[in-house]
């Protein structure tokens, strides 16, 4: 008799093993998630405003070329063109913006800089980080750069 349950537990331990093996699933990735790396904005020397009247600091709104140097750390995921890179490409971001929700052009382009997941535009995932970090200025300096993109 000790044999018969010897033979029983073999037969219960393969049975196991087939069962463990055959209920694995094999994980195949749909997609190669996208890593983000951000580096911190450059220093952008600015005038001194303090010795401005506030009739010229309020016109003074965004400074395209120093949105330019800004942008450099969102060239990596959006093409000043067209084409699409990780995000949209920006070229005409600005006349676009305007027709996309109720908001104007430029507080369309405010959220969706410092909330990009609020608006997201067709066919893109989530993916933009909030750029929180920047100053009012720096936006505007942005979206004046963004102007520029036709």
């Amino acid at each position: 008799m000790p044999g018969k349950h010897i033979q029983i537990l073999m037969s219960a331990l393969i049975i196991a093993v087939f069962a463990t093996t055959a209920c694995e699933e094999e994980v195949i990735p749909t997609q190669v998630p996208v890593e983000f790396h951000p580096t911190a904005a450059p220093v952008v020397e600015r005038p001194d405003s303090s010795s401005m009247s506030a009739e010229v600091v309020v016109s003074i709104g965004g400074d395209s070329a120093v949105g330019e140097v800004l942008f450099s750390n969102c060239s990596a995921c959006h093409s000043t063109g067209e084409d699409t890179v990780v995000g949209p490409g920006l070229a005409g971001v600005y006349d676009r913006a305007g027709t996309r929700t109720s908001l104007d052009a430029e507080a369309y382009l405010v959220q969706s800089i410092r909330e990009p997941s609020v608006y997201l535009v067709e066919g893109f995932a989530a993916l933009m980080p909030a750029f929180d970090q920047l100053s009012d200025q720096d936006i505007q300096d942005l979206i004046a750069y963004l102007k520029t993109l036709n």
